[in-house]
């Protein structure tokens, strides 16, 4: 298996969606849907990419990225949002966020995107 990406979205057709096409990709995925369980999963499996949507259930995004940031994290973040992009890409200022990407999404681009992100 490839790289580890750590999927995060809180519907489950969304999650099992990414899951797929990654796996298909050769990643190996590990899932989440909330926060919390994104910080438990982070440390626990180490994910080479973490794959999260912002609006989260129990810890939102900006309290994982702020527990990552807390833990030492240096491995890349992409934030997926059904918000305002403009107004999740000002506010966060973790050098390890790489993008924020707007819902809905152009699973060719979100492909790409991950692929040049572990590449880098």
């Amino acid at each position: 298996m490839g790289n580890k990406i750590l999927v995060v979205d809180d519907q489950p057709g969304i999650r099992m969606m990414l899951e797929e096409l990654l796996k298909a990709d050769g990643y190996q995925t590990i899932t989440a849907k909330t926060g919390k369980e994104a910080c438990d999963q982070a440390v626990e499996h180490q994910p080479d990419l973490i794959l999260m949507d912002y609006k989260l259930p129990l810890m939102n995004g900006n309290e994982v990225l702020t527990y990552l940031e807390e833990n030492n994290w240096h491995r890349p973040v992409l934030i997926m949002t059904g918000l305002s992009h403009k107004s999740i890409a000002d506010g966060i200022q973790y050098s390890f966020v790489k993008e924020v990407i707007s819902k809905p999404f152009d699973i060719h681009e979100l492909r790409l995107l991950v692929s040049n992100t572990i590449q880098s």
